[in-house]
């Protein structure tokens, strides 16, 4: 289980941040980013919900560790966000396509 301030140090360091630039957009000290890294203080749930917005992931991403990334289409159309849909859709069945065809040549 990877512990709260290595998820957080992983996503700001993924996203090309730095102590000081996380913490000025997320309106806290550096000492406080370099806090919550080293799990010596651990986040409120508002600067939480400040650091899945601007990892662009979920709050369970941080907590618990996932994988998901959030895709924000808030702004587009209902017909735009059926299209971003649609093309998830299309990339996710190819991605399970091309897995599949990956384990059975490694079968044979």
């Amino acid at each position: 289980m990877v512990l709260l301030g290595k998820k957080i140090k992983s996503l700001r360091k993924k996203s090309n941040y730095t102590q000081a630039e996380l913490a000025r957009q997320i309106g806290v000290a550096k000492s406080t980013i370099a806090a919550y890294e080293n799990d010596s203080r651990q986040p409120s749930y508002d600067v939480l919900i400040k650091l899945a917005d601007i990892f662009n992931v979920t709050i369970d991403n941080i907590l618990l560790n996932g994988k998901e990334t959030v895709l924000n289409v808030q702004d587009l159309t209902p017909e735009q966000q059926n299209i971003i849909n649609a093309l998830i859709s299309q990339f996710k069945a190819s991605n399970k396509c091309a897995y599949d065809l990956y384990q059975k040549n490694r079968m044979e």
